[in-house]
């Protein structure tokens, strides 16, 4: 695809999950007779919009009694007037067949700036959770019985911190040119450890960084991160299912599948050291053949370097040697569009094998809020053509 199309009407990825597999020990077994409010926070705006569900992972089909899309305030309450009912092929109840994802039928439902999305369904039969999203930062509200339509939250006493089914919110573009871009990544692209509730990750930074520009051109950042992700081994593969397929694997479905993508930012390979203990060269190749996959759907692709984690818990002197050998090697730009510091963005200048503290999350290998705003902002906007002293 041209970095700027021109096109005809046609949907634009606003909001996006990464499928996984269920993990019995973190995820909900089953859900009966209860209603699950999830709440999305777009980053492309419309008058129409449209869901997409995944069954990606289960082994039989998934039924939805009803599912509603409303305008959300904080903590799950819903604008007044704003709830509307969610079809597929005109029929409001939904059925996902096992090993499928489905688009809804088009909602009307305006979306602005800084207006996050309750997404309610409803699930009458004791229904198996096997497709989902780990998302901690992320509340999902549970309530019994069927309350897609409460405005209110008074039944949803039960907060969970994932995404169940619901893997993408698309919006319509009306013809004008557009760029998406996608974050593919582990937990640090999804934000795991930013404050919940407040769409705190750096995509989010990222995307209001964007928008602050005011450029010409609209702009939607996609979050295609997986906790504990790697580039080379599958979740279950190195014993934790939430880690889900690795980036090799589901390049197709995360990254190429999104309607008008443009640009892919590439922040992976910690896992692959720390979890998979994979060497320098192991993941150098897998880089290159992501960069290469990347360039053969004509995208751009644009590679961080992995950020310290000196004092991890699975942080050793050997490992710190493979972490700079892979970054030496991105620094070097051998297949890549442009390179993104994210190591030097983040390090202690005193101690560059660790986070800098005020950034430290307290685990020595994830941001908190402030390092996930200094993700954002050391990302160079020349990559994609803007001029930040255009305004």
């Amino acid at each position: 695809m041209n970095e700027q199309q021109h096109a005809e009407d046609q949907w634009i990825g606003s909001w996006f999950a990464s499928p996984t597999y269920e993990d019995r020990t973190v995820a909900e077994e089953r859900f009966e007779d209860q209603t699950l409010r999830m709440i999305v926070h777009p980053h492309a705006f419309g008058s129409k919009l449209r869901l997409k569900f995944s069954n990606l992972y289960g082994s039989e089909p998934v039924h939805f009694g009803k599912v509603a899309a409303a305008l959300s305030e904080e903590d799950g309450l819903i604008v007044p007037g704003t709830c509307r009912h969610v079809t597929l092929h005109g029929h409001t109840t939904i059925t996902i067949p096992a090993g499928e994802e489905i688009y809804t039928d088009p909602i009307d439902l305006q979306l602005h700036e800084n207006t996050d999305v309750a997404i309610s369904i409803y699930i009458p039969a004791s229904t198996r959770t096997s497709t989902w999203h780990f998302s901690p930062p992320s509340i999902t509200y549970v309530a019994e019985g069927n309350r897609t339509d409460d405005s209110g939250t008074g039944h949803f006493r039960n907060k969970i911190h994932s995404y169940y089914w619901l893997s993408g919110l698309e919006v319509l573009s009306y013809g004008d040119p557009f760029r998406v871009i996608v974050a593919l990544g582990d937990s640090i692209t999804e934000g795991s450890t930013s404050t919940p509730g407040t769409n705190r990750r750096w995509p989010d930074f990222f995307q209001e960084r964007l928008d602050r520009e005011q450029i010409a051109l609209p702009v939607s950042v996609l979050n295609a991160g997986i906790v504990g992700n790697q580039i080379l081994t599958n979740g279950p593969d190195a014993g934790m299912p939430l880690g889900g397929e690795c980036i090799l694997s589901r390049l197709e479905r995360d990254v190429f599948s999104h309607c008008g993508v443009t640009d892919v930012i590439f922040l992976a390979g910690i896992n692959d050291i720390g979890i998979g203990n994979a060497s320098a060269n192991e993941i150098i190749a897998g880089m290159k053949e992501t960069a290469a996959r990347v360039h053969e759907k004509g995208l751009r692709i644009f590679a961080g370097t992995l950020p310290p984690f000196g004092n991890a818990p699975y942080y050793t002197n050997e490992k710190e040697i493979i972490r700079q050998e892979v970054n030496r090697w991105i620094l070097a730009n051998e297949g890549f569009d442009g390179i993104i510091d994210f190591n030097e963005g983040l390090a202690d200048p005193q101690h560059p094998e660790q986070l800098l503290p005020a950034y430290d999350f307290g685990d020595h290998l994830h941001p908190n809020d402030k390092g996930f705003q200094a993700l954002a902002d050391c990302i160079p906007l020349s990559l994609f053509g803007i001029n930040p002293n255009h305004i």
